[in-house]
């Protein structure tokens, strides 16, 4: 018989069945099927039926699955509540007078990226936990003997992590005791999607266009990119000259660091990928809610090391842009930045002028879309993790 002769309650059984073995015909064209209902029985009925967007987060997980079984995950997405405010039980479009209360009926392919989000960071809330995961072994810094070369990095957080890494891997040392301070300073737009990522690997749950409002309404960038103050400070407190680096690329910013450390040259990557600090915010959130503001900070970190084994980025952070309401007052900080530099004259090593935003490739917000297809290959990629374990 037809789907469409069905019951709304006998299709959308059947549809669920379909999906749950690893089916992938969408809503429209499952209801133009002639098929027997008896072959697509539920083993046990579901009360309340599905609704639109966990069917279609599941049709989606097994496109991506490609015919790998993943009736287990199927289940644990069906029986999932989605996290936070938004669309409620989405009905399936059927040809029957429409409900006259709750969410109207929406096709699966038009449901919001952001809906299937939501539900598949809470999916996401309960597989990541199980993900093993190892902790590199990080090598113990060597003493820091009178002949070793001492340094202490400042300024945007990936440019600084990936500079000192390397650094420590030719023996240098970072430390406290008679160190050369090198602040590292990108464009604008740059050190505030390095510091908005490394935030929310600690926690953070703003979303990219709030914490440039944020910032404007402080009228200063977060502190720790704020490379006047960071340099007004160190220079207040040593002695000891401050090296400022300037640099458009990372690339450039590890030629320059090498040479004013006299190091060797070290190869730093621009790392990231927005989308997959907007999964992690969202995980963020609801692991607030769930385990309390305490337990945020280190499940974060756990999430994020699970997160980097399921996830591959594909676009650097570094090409994401302000949003266009503070593009402006990013342009406006990055003058105030290089004016308030060139006045205090510190060692300066580069162009103040690339502390400028420039053309990016990206716009001023995350791709939801990105997003969503970051979530589902996370899904399952930590089922079949949490499996192998």
């Amino acid at each position: 018989m037809l789907i469409r002769d069905a019951t709304y309650e006998q299709a959308v059984g059947a549809w669920t069945a379909h999906l749950r073995a690893g089916g992938t015909a969408e809503w429209s064209a499952w209801c133009d099927t002639s098929t027997d209902l008896a072959e697509h029985r539920l083993e046990q009925e579901l009360r309340p039926l599905p609704d639109a967007v966990h069917l279609e987060l599941v049709r989606r997980i097994n496109l991506a699955a490609e015919g790998a079984d993943v009736r287990g995950l199927a289940d644990r997405v069906l029986v999932t509540a989605a996290p936070g405010r938004g669309l409620i039980d989405v009905p399936l479009p059927w040809p029957a007078p429409p409900r006259r209360f709750g969410t109207p009926p929406m096709h699966p392919d038009q449901l919001p990226a952001e809906e299937l989000t939501r539900l598949a960071v809470g999916v996401l809330a309960h597989l990541l936990p199980a993900v093993p995961h190892s902790v590199p072994e990080v090598p113990a810094a060597p003493w820091p003997f009178p002949w070793r070369r001492r340094f202490r990095l400042h300024g945007s957080p990936g440019t600084v992590a990936g500079a000192r890494e390397r650094l420590l891997a030719q023996g240098l040392v970072e430390t406290d005791w008679r160190p050369t301070h090198i602040v590292l300073a990108r464009p604008v737009p740059v050190m505030m999607a390095e510091w908005w990522a490394a935030s929310v690997r600690n926690g953070g749950i703003l979303k990219w266009s709030t914490a440039w409002r944020r910032a404007e309404a402080a009228g200063r960038l977060p502190p720790s990119i704020d490379v006047p103050d960071i340099a007004e400070r160190l220079s207040a407190r040593t002695n000891r000259q401050v090296h400022v680096v300037v640099a458009d690329s990372a690339e450039q910013a590890a030629v320059l660091v090498a040479a004013v450390l006299r190091a060797d040259p070290v190869e730093i990557q621009e790392d990231g990928d927005a989308a997959v600090s907007d999964l992690l915010r969202r995980l963020n959130r609801l692991t607030a809610l769930t385990r309390g503001p305490g337990s945020v900070r280190e499940l974060a970190r756990s999430l994020a090391t699970r997160l980097d084994q399921t996830v591959t980025p594909a676009h650097s952070i570094a090409s994401l842009a302000p949003p266009p309401p503070a593009m402006d007052w990013a342009l406006e900080q990055a003058a105030s930045a290089a004016e308030a530099i060139r006045r205090a004259g510190y060692a300066v090593h580069g162009e103040l002028d690339a502390l400028t935003p420039t053309d990016h490739r990206l716009p001023g917000t995350v791709d939801r879309g990105r997003t969503l297809e970051l979530a589902v290959t996370a899904c399952l990629r930590s089922w079949h993790l949490r499996g192998s374990s």
